[in-house]
């Protein structure tokens, strides 16, 4: 759009111009974070606590939300493809906080026991009503408890009317 703008402009704007190499270089950055973490190479090569604070970075530097990470106990180990769900679990779940929640705060809590991990992800948005949810509204979060389900896990949700939700995941390492 800043771009048609200055195009159709009869003299330069420097300030629009400048606008627009801002915007098209936060659409570069963005673009490549994307692809980070779409990467299955990078996923394999880092840890759960790498991935999941990666994406919180990313939401932080957008500037609308404010995160943050602890972990509790020992990090352990997780099967390859246990990771990967989990993984693609935090990353939906995110992006529903982001697209629906109206949140500014999203917590995450990572509790390493001895033979599994619990994930807390909570947000401080409008929440919602679990049981008004629809099939179709609610097809996201069913397909998140059905993940957690394929590889031994569970997923909770937690939800109240402008007080925010929780997320539980518990997955086994093995």
């Amino acid at each position: 759009v800043q771009l048609n703008i200055i195009d159709q402009s009869q003299t330069l704007n420097k300030a629009l111009l400048t606008d627009a190499k801002d915007s098209v270089s936060k659409a570069m950055t963005d673009l490549r974070d994307i692809a980070k973490s779409l990467n299955s190479d990078r996923i394999k090569l880092s840890s759960l606590v790498e991935l999941t604070d990666y994406e919180l970075q990313r939401i932080n530097r957008a500037g609308i939300m404010i995160t943050s990470f602890v972990t509790k106990g020992t990090e352990q180990n997780m099967l390859q493809h246990k990771k990967l769900f989990v993984y693609r679990i935090i990353q939906e779940v995110l992006q529903n906080i982001l697209k629906h929640s109206k949140a500014t705060n999203i917590d995450i809590i990572f509790q390493y026991g001895k033979e599994k991990l619990a994930i807390d992800i909570s947000d401080n948005g409008t929440g919602f009503d679990k049981e008004l949810i629809t099939k179709k509204d609610g097809i996201g979060l069913q397909n998140i408890i059905s993940r957690a389900a394929l590889i031994g896990g569970e997923a909770h949700i937690n939800s109240n009317i402008n007080k925010g939700t929780t997320l539980t995941i518990i997955s086994p390492y093995a």
